[in-house]
């Protein structure tokens, strides 16, 4: 029978490395119909058919690719309805700076990793951590958290001066001021590192993070592996402070916790040879950005640089467009941003948007 319990399947993913290279390629219609060999995997595009074929049969096609990818299947039967699997994974490997490209099938899930780094990403989910359960009952107050933090985490005192500097500095550029147990904690704990994979930053530090894809209210406070971060938000929605892990590889924002208490001790409470919130049970739910015009423009602006210019054959396809398309696609250079990025093309309009957080709570 197919596993869907989260702790069985990170147990007994069995990996193994298949020995062929493989790449990501696409073609036509035409192209697809008349190939001699046979892809692993295609699936159809609006832009084209997707495949992927062994390295070899795709020189031999004279095929154009980016890179190469190695293929490892998880032989554990794992079922369609799964949660957090694919993600757990991806977060193991993740954290080595390893890309993934799951594919799913009926009994078992497949990743294509880069060629040069399939070792490492087997390594990593050979020895892949079960979801940590926690060691002790919860504890709500911040107040008996932080002399865990010192006897077990090796934390220094905050310097008076700064945290008070660093408070009127947040409230002057966030508008929001740090939640009760957050003043608390930085008033006796500075740059902490809990279990070597969680590092409380200096809130000097966290100013100076990139936030410019974030909603205002959004301040990162702590550094993982990876080099991503956990931000929490100041100004307090549905009466939470809820903590983001900002690592959202495409995909909602995931809330791990509902306030920063709850955060330490959830840390603290779990092993600290892996997240806690790989499990979806420990997750609080999830955050939708919707960015302004102006942040959109910025994150997709190489994209749309590169769709190049309309030409003068044929019309976009989309119905109700008199543009001409592009010379890289059927549709015109609006059109075809918007079936890839999914959202209003924000280089071809004025329309006031500002960035707001949609959360839903578990």
């Amino acid at each position: 029978m197919a596993e869907k319990n989260l702790h069985v399947l990170l147990s007994s993913i069995s990996p193994w490395l298949h020995d062929e290279t493989y790449v990501f390629c696409t073609v036509s219609d035409k192209q697809f119909r008349a190939l001699k060999t046979e892809p692993i995997c295609f699936f159809r595009e609006s832009e084209g058919v997707s495949i992927i074929v062994e390295q070899s049969a795709a020189d031999a096609a004279v095929l154009a690719y980016d890179g190469t990818w190695s293929l490892i299947t998880c032989e554990v039967d794992s079922d369609l309805n799964a949660v957090g699997f694919i993600a757990a994974m991806s977060k193991i490997v993740a954290e080595a700076g390893i890309s993934i490209n799951p594919v799913s099938a009926y009994h078992h899930d497949h990743l294509f990793v880069p060629s040069d780094r399939a070792q490492d990403a087997l390594a990593l989910l050979q020895e892949a951590p079960m979801c940590p359960l926690p060691t002790r009952q919860p504890i709500t107050d911040i107040r008996d958290l932080i002399p865990l933090v010192f006897s077990e985490q090796k934390a220094v005192k905050a310097p008076g001066s700064l945290l008070t500097q660093g408070i009127a500095l947040i409230r002057s550029k966030f508008g929001y001021t740090l939640p009760d147990d957050m003043k608390l904690f930085y008033e006796r704990c500075a740059d902490v590192k809990v279990f070597d994979r969680y590092s409380i930053i200096s809130l000097q530090r966290a100013m100076d993070i990139d936030r410019s894809m974030l909603p205002q209210s959004w301040l990162p406070f702590c550094e993982m592996p990876n080099g991503k971060m956990i931000a929490i938000d100041l100004s307090e929605p549905n009466d939470h402070y809820p903590i983001i892990d900002l690592d959202n590889n495409g995909f909602d924002y995931i809330v791990i916790a509902l306030s920063f208490t709850e955060f330490i001790d959830k840390i603290l409470s779990h092993s600290g040879d892996s997240i806690y919130w790989i499990d979806h049970s420990e997750q609080a739910g999830t955050v939708n950005v919707h960015l302004s015009n102006k942040q959109l423009r910025q994150k997709h602006k190489e994209y749309w640089d590169s769709l190049g210019d309309t030409t003068k054959g044929e019309r976009c396809l989309n119905g109700s467009c008199d543009t001409h398309r592009i010379s890289l696609s059927v549709f015109c250079k609006k059109h075809q941003f918007e079936q890839i990025a999914k959202i209003e093309c924000p280089f071809t309009t004025d329309k006031p948007r500002k960035t707001f957080a949609e959360y839903t709570f578990d």
